[in-house]
């Protein structure tokens, strides 16, 4: 994925639920559990409403001091890994 107006969501096929600042992940089809640090939380809690990769990039951007190619390449692998979960839904922009 490295279209950065493509859009990302939640998969409905999960429920979730806050632990601190973690956020664990239920995958109500495999009946397998995924946790996410802080910043990975952060990025769940974005991603509760359909955005753009790059909608999500400028927030991290504007929350944390973080080198801008590092987030880019940061964020992008973990949308493949939670998209290889069937954990979110990508699309392209025009499909929205």
């Amino acid at each position: 994925m490295t279209d950065l107006q493509r859009r990302v969501a939640v998969s409905r096929n999960q429920i979730h639920s806050s632990l601190g600042e973690e956020i664990i992940i239920l995958d109500l089809y495999r009946g397998t559990y995924h946790g996410l640090s802080s910043v990975g939380a952060r990025i769940w809690e974005l991603l509760q409403e359909p955005k753009t990769v790059e909608n999500v990039l400028n927030v991290l951007l504007d929350e944390y001091d973080v080198d801008p190619k590092q987030c880019k390449t940061d964020l992008l692998d973990l949308l493949e890994r939670l998209q290889a979960q069937e954990l979110i839904e990508v699309k392209d922009a025009e499909a929205v």
